[in-house]
């Protein structure tokens, strides 16, 4: 077991609950600017439901938003969706202005549940934490009872192999569905088809998940308005999903020791109230000397002690002493449930002593 020296000064220096693969709904806001776009974590993808005729990729808020994106069977579109309004962000009035519909026949209040499916668009890791956001905007005026601007979706999502009859899951009782979202309202102010001036342009809401390698999951949307005879379809106008989870990766090379050259190995993802662990693979006898610091260095070495071609990589904020057992050191930390800490980056590296001082390469891990 590691010996922490310095865990006290680290820490020092610097909730919605989820529901495994399923989608759990935070509340729906209403749409008003372009910082409505989320950039917690990092990108998965960003995709821009928009008509057929149309190839537009916003950016909003710094994220770009890929078009040309079409659903299996969702064929159908809104257009001129902002009414003449506008956000004053061409990039999230782009993306706001038109819609994807699924292709089922238009039905009452409310529709069948479109369906599109998420966990292929980009990469996820088992046991990682996302995040999804999703825009629905309507402000077209519409005929007496068929009020475009009253459309509202809610949102859901299903786990396993669904089959699709016009973008619309039609076996949803043998699947795991998730919770249902509020109502996205397509336009909260009833602006400008009634009312004036316009200041909400739609709905959006965001969800979290915990991904688990080797299933399907399923975006759910399904469409109703407030008189039961109007007919309609479900639409959704973008989303986007972002990796919120902890994530580690090795960067940098080491220097040779007495085994060789050692290598730091993600054990445990440095996740909020959890343990973070790495292992030092390639150790001679004897014991490592893991640093752990809040700063990426990536200075050379070139002192006597130290086998040449060393690089500091880390600051040594922190320094574990970690016995080595069949050439291989096991170091952990456990991660105060704080959510203070999230975000925060903690860089490694492992010292070894031999006849001269050997470096391994460098790891970050990024608590969440």
């Amino acid at each position: 077991m590691p010996r922490h020296f310095a865990i006290p000064f680290l820490f020092a220096a610097i909730a919605t609950p989820l529901s495994a693969q399923t989608i759990a709904w935070g509340p729906v806001l209403p749409t008003i600017a372009a910082t409505d776009v989320d950039t917690n974590g990092t990108l998965v993808v960003a995709r821009n439901l928009h008509s057929a005729g149309a190839a537009q990729t916003p950016t909003v808020n710094g994220v770009t938003f890929l078009g040309s994106f079409a659903p299996s069977g969702w064929t159908n579109a809104s257009t001129l969706a902002l009414n003449g309004s506008t956000t004053g962000d061409a990039g999230y009035d782009q993306l706001l202005g038109s819609a994807r519909a699924t292709s089922a026949p238009a039905t009452g209040n409310p529709t069948g549940w479109g369906a599109i499916r998420i966990d292929n668009l980009g990469p996820l890791t088992n046991g990682g934490t996302y995040e999804i956001q999703c825009w629905f905007t309507d402000q077209r005026l519409g005929t007496g009872t068929a009020a475009l601007y009253d459309r509202a979706m809610e949102l859901s999502s299903c786990v396993g192999a669904a089959t699709l009859t016009g973008g619309e899951v039609n076996n949803l009782g043998a699947l795991v569905q998730g919770p249902v979202s509020g109502l996205l309202d397509g336009d909260p102010d009833n602006a400008p088809a009634v009312n004036s001036p316009d200041v909400l342009f739609g709905s959006h809401c965001t969800g979290t998940f915990t991904w688990t390698t080797g299933t399907q999951l399923w975006l759910l949307v399904r469409g109703s308005h407030p008189v039961a005879t109007n007919l309609l379809r479900s639409h959704l106008t973008a989303f986007q999903i972002r990796d919120v989870g902890p994530t580690w990766s090795a960067y940098g090379t080491g220097c040779a020791g007495p085994a060789g050259v050692t290598a730091l190995q993600l054990v445990g993802l440095p996740a909020l109230g959890g343990t973070f662990a790495v292992n030092v693979t390639n150790c001679g006898p004897g014991f490592q000397f893991m640093l752990t610091g809040l700063t990426q260095l990536n200075f050379p070495l070139l002192l006597p002690e130290f086998v040449p071609g060393c690089t500091a990589l880390a600051s040594p904020d922190l320094a574990d002493f970690v016995p080595t057992v069949a050439g291989v050191a096991s170091w952990s930390l456990p991660i105060p449930n704080n959510p203070a800490f999230a975000g925060l980056q903690l860089f490694q590296q492992s010292l070894e002593f031999g006849a001269q001082f050997s470096l391994s390469n460098g790891g970050v891990g990024t608590l969440r």
